[in-house]
């Protein structure tokens, strides 16, 4: 009997580690997954504003090109050369972030493009300004002239404005695939798995 009963614990035992590390990978996966898939967990909704609106809400307005981009986690981050300013203190040179996908209201720039960017000053993004689609006006054409109207003729960046480029942090950062954090998290998950499987062996060894 003793035998059987020593027989019944092992086999417990391997279920019990079994279970833990399928719980254990399953969870992993899970989180992975609800990362990746947060920034499409809901639909963007704004209230439309008009460029006068707009202009008030945002703590710069200024048209630039924009050079550069890199991901860093769930946002875009954006590097511009600024060529006119409207409102706020910004350099030569500055960096916009974005949510990187666009039911989060997320805009997408084209390197390259020139665009009229109304922007905020962010909490949780690394960049200089932070910007969605929520920001700027709504069916208004003549959003320039209303600005002109406003703040008058744009100005050229202001020198004192220290001019913010893309961090080599941030670069570093750029586009870490989702399915490769699940490979590492089956990986870890293995590794604890074959570490158990090797205590449980020594113990039995030494019984």
């Amino acid at each position: 009997m003793t035998g059987g009963s020593t027989t019944f614990r092992s086999r417990s035992t391997w279920s019990r580690v079994r279970l833990i590390a399928v719980t254990l990978c399953g969870l992993l996966i899970a989180m992975t997954v609800s990362v990746a898939m947060a920034g499409t967990a809901c639909a963007c909704s704004c209230v439309g504003f008009t460029a006068e609106e707009a202009a008030s809400r945002a703590d710069a307005v200024f048209t630039a090109r924009a050079t550069d981009k890199v991901t860093a986690g769930m946002n875009d981050i954006y590097e511009f050369e600024v060529s006119e300013v409207y409102k706020g203190e910004v350099g030569n040179v500055t960096t916009v972030g974005t949510p990187s996908q666009g039911p989060s209201c997320g805009v997408s720039y084209e390197v390259g493009g020139e665009y009229l960017l109304f922007v905020s000053t962010p909490d949780d993004v690394d960049a200089a300004w932070g910007s969605n689609l929520c920001l700027g006006p709504t069916g208004q054409a003549d959003t320039r002239a209303v600005l002109e109207r406003i703040y008058g003729p744009p100005q050229l960046p202001t020198g004192w404005a220290p001019d913010v480029g893309i961090s080599g942090s941030t670069e570093a950062k750029d586009a870490v695939p989702v399915a490769l954090i699940a490979v590492g998290s089956v990986i870890a998950v293995g590794a604890v798995w074959w570490a158990t499987v090797a205590i449980l062996r020594k113990r039995r060894a030494d019984g």
